[in-house]
């Protein structure tokens, strides 16, 4: 009997072990690796090519930074505005994810209107206001003020007339695209009231004159002024009528004489009604 035979034997059945061992172990499936690469298309600013270069993948997930979204494997995009975009692929297989990312800067597209605008009150004036347009990529303007008024100027100056929250709308365009943006302007320092001074320019004969607006009386007109024309609302010895912006009817009369016809009053001013000698 050869003695090495033992030996043999277990140096055989150490060898089918291992080889059983190896063979019962589980097959490793690797993990996805996301990859893209980005082309932009000669002669077509908005359109690009991604070359998918992911590996173990089985699902894709893109996004484009423009609100759109793909799971085709080798999507194609085109963007339609400038801008720089981020486009995110998510790899996926049955054992995990991965995600890159890359950016693509697009430029030469059609331009979109934006519009925008600032105001203020000009030189402290409490109802002029001056608005500056910021908008871009436009070249026509609508404006509208909330209050009647409209300008298609590109930076108008507007006079308003009552106080109270104005709403201001513009609307900016070119040949492709449009956008409004509106804004509230407080108007809150206009005056409310205006007045009207009845007075004389001679003694007449010797009486008071009464003063009437609106059928109501005002008071008594007892002094004159021979030359010249009253400046200031309110002096003594004159008839100053104050009320809301309008045109009223008035009549006068002393002894002997009478006078009647309108008056306009004018908000913020001071205006004078001579009852003639």
């Amino acid at each position: 009997m050869n003695k090495l035979s033992p030996l043999i034997n277990r140096v055989f059945f150490l060898i089918t072990l291992v080889a059983f061992a190896v063979s019962c172990q589980p097959d490793i499936t690797p993990r996805p690796i996301a990859d893209f690469s980005v082309e932009q298309v000669s002669g077509s600013p908005g359109k690009i090519k991604v070359t998918n270069k992911s590996l173990n993948a089985k699902r894709y997930q893109w996004t484009f930074g423009d609100g759109r979204a793909s799971t085709a494997e080798t999507p194609e995009i085109e963007y339609k505005t400038d801008g720089t975009y981020t486009i995110t692929l998510t790899a996926k297989s049955d054992v995990g994810e991965d995600q890159v990312s890359n950016s693509v800067e697009i430029s030469g597209l059609v331009k979109i209107a934006k519009a925008d605008f600032d105001f203020a009150f000009v030189n402290g004036s409490p109802n002029r206001m001056q608005f500056t347009n910021k908008s871009t990529n436009a070249d026509r303007y609508q404006w509208l003020f909330g209050d009647g008024q409209s300008s298609t100027e590109a930076n108008p100056l507007i006079e308003f007339k009552t106080n109270g929250v104005i709403s201001a709308q513009l609307t900016a365009r070119n040949g492709n695209s449009a956008d409004v943006i509106t804004k509230s302007v407080y108007i809150s320092e206009i005056p409310t009231t205006g007045s009207v001074m009845f007075w004389t320019n001679g003694a007449g004969d010797g009486s008071d004159i009464e003063v009437y607006v609106s059928n109501a009386m005002q008071g008594l007109v007892n002094k004159y002024q021979s030359s010249g024309t009253p400046t200031t609302c309110g002096q003594d010895g004159y008839v100053t009528y104050r009320n809301i912006e309008g045109t009223y009817g008035y009549y006068a009369r002393s002894k002997n004489r009478t006078w009647s016809g309108t008056v306009t009053i004018k908000n913020g001013e001071c205006r004078t009604k001579l009852l003639p000698q």
